[in-house]
């Protein structure tokens, strides 16, 4: 080991790489040095690094023990290897091929000493994200407002939490975490201590001393136009049948439900209908999980595209087969005339109770629904699911807006159904579809007409809204643009 009396007091940093590599299965993107620095004594490493002129060049001093890759075509970066130095380490002297452990397969075999307990998709920076995730459920900035995390901390022994319990959580769940994999990812927590013992009942708990719980802020009173000042055409006012489920004068805020009006047989004819013609595109989340499906259809001359975070969905002309369901819909069921019809709708496909949409406001530019009245309107097909919502708490500690959970409340949305959102709901409100099935009966029976997505598990929903700011780069923008009606 010659190497570390050449290293200029770097062995610390080259052992800590050496750990991730070998930790990784052999080598990791160069970004991933990152990882390090949230080690106990990061800020060395990142000084030495610093020192040698940036990760490159420490790699290069080290050349006997790791290879630094070319960034090929696809890659975000270079790829640090693992030379040969676990064996040193381990003292067998032996020059072993790198490890490049891939898809399963090593090609060393039995012979090779590297660990092959994380795949491709369990990389460090993965077990980072579960780390960050278990601090951060664990942290000052969430315990002041976590009643849940309060009460399992202080009703335990000496504030020991089961690492099995983060398991439930929903961000978690997203990743499909396993509990072995959180407890390797906390092991390189500086925030936390981990117990390892007894195997399979590991638990966590914070250095620091509990904060204590804040008292929950009541909802800002917001003032907003009465109805008599600035008139709000509701959904209500345009046909019979409609059931208040939120109704918040002070807030503008309206969102009206209207149960199933027409028959099984025509819902499951629709319903196959919009899962064999929609131009469907699947959306994942950053952990690689599918959300759902999802097409976006606009009125003719349009060709504003949809984002999703990261994921961006192109606009298609509503086509002939849509217009006899939304004939039915805006027409015969919300009273709607067609020069009245929102000239937008996005549908939305989930395969199972697994795939759903979190806490969300529709805020899109598109539609100004934080910035004016907004009238959006959903149906429903297949499987029921919960529909909640909940008053938003901009004044949240994270700064993020957050919602009023004992605002919270929910409906089950039937095959069939509508459901409204009116006035200034989307400025004040947020809305969620919650994973798993709806509590009520669902509305359908077993049978299956779909293999890939049955009418019993599968839901579809279509969702009407009015784009009132078209993008720069669509015709539409050039032209004066037709308000909603309910801006009136």
């Amino acid at each position: 080991m010659a190497y570390w009396s050449d290293a200029g007091g770097d062995h610390a940093t080259v052992w800590a790489l050496i750990q991730l590599l070998q930790w990784s299965g052999g080598s990791c993107p160069a970004s991933a040095v990152g990882y390090i620095y949230q080690q106990e004594g990061g800020s060395t490493h990142r000084w030495v690094l610093q020192q040698h002129g940036g990760v490159q060049h420490f790699v290069s001093a080290h050349s006997e023990v790791f290879v630094l890759e070319p960034k090929k075509p696809g890659d975000k970066c270079p790829t640090i290897w693992l030379r040969y130095a676990w064996e040193q380490l381990a003292g067998d002297g032996v020059n072993a091929a790198t490890c490049n452990f891939q898809g399963g397969i090593c090609a060393q075999g039995a012979a090779c000493k590297f660990s092959h307990q994380l795949s491709q998709d369990e990389s460090p920076l993965r077990m980072e994200k579960l780390r960050l995730q278990v601090e951060y459920y664990l942290s000052d900035e969430n315990l002041a407002t976590d009643s849940f995390f309060q009460a399992l901390i202080r009703g335990s022994s000496g504030g020991w939490v089961p690492v099995s319990t983060f398991q439930g959580c929903p961000r978690i769940q997203q990743l499909k975490a396993t509990s072995e994999e959180l407890v390797a990812s906390l092991r390189w927590s500086t925030q936390l201590q981990l117990r390892e013992w007894p195997v399979g009942a590991e638990e966590v708990r914070r250095k620091n001393p509990l904060p204590e719980l804040l008292a929950p802020k009541p909802p800002e009173p917001l003032n907003e136009d009465t109805l008599e000042e600035r008139p709000l055409v509701l959904l209500r006012d345009c046909c019979d049948g409609w059931q208040a489920v939120v109704e918040d004068l002070e807030r503008r805020s309206f969102c009206f439900l209207k149960r199933r009006p027409i028959s099984e047989a025509l819902l499951r004819e629709e319903f196959q209908e919009l899962l064999a013609f929609a131009d469907w595109q699947t959306l994942r989340s950053k952990a690689g999980a599918v959300t759902r499906s999802t097409a976006w259809y606009v009125s003719p001359g349009c060709c504003c595209r949809y984002t999703y975070g990261e994921a961006s969905v192109q606009a298609r002309e509503k086509p002939e087969w849509l217009h006899h369901v939304e004939a039915r819909i805006l027409g015969d069921l919300c009273g709607l005339s067609r020069d009245q019809w929102p000239n937008s709708v996005n549908m939305n496909l989930y395969e199972d109770e697994s795939q759903n949409v979190g806490w969300h406001s529709d805020d899109e530019g598109l539609f100004r629904g934080c910035q004016t009245d907004c009238r959006i309107i959903s149906a429903s097909w297949g499987a029921s699911r919960r529909f909640e919502i909940a008053l938003k708490d901009r004044s949240h500690i994270s700064g993020k807006p957050s919602i009023f959970h004992d605002t919270l409340q929910g409906i089950d949305l039937h095959s069939g159904d509508l459901c409204s959102m009116e006035g200034a709901f989307q400025r004040h409100y947020s809305h969620q579809i919650a994973k798993g099935a709806a509590s009520g009966p669902a509305s359908s029976p077993a049978a299956s007409l779909e293999k890939s997505c049955p009418y019993s598990t599968a839901r579809i929903n279509l969702t009407w809204r009015y784009i009132v700011s078209h993008k720069p780069y669509c015709p539409q923008s050039r032209v004066d643009q037709r308000q909603a009606p309910c801006t009136a």
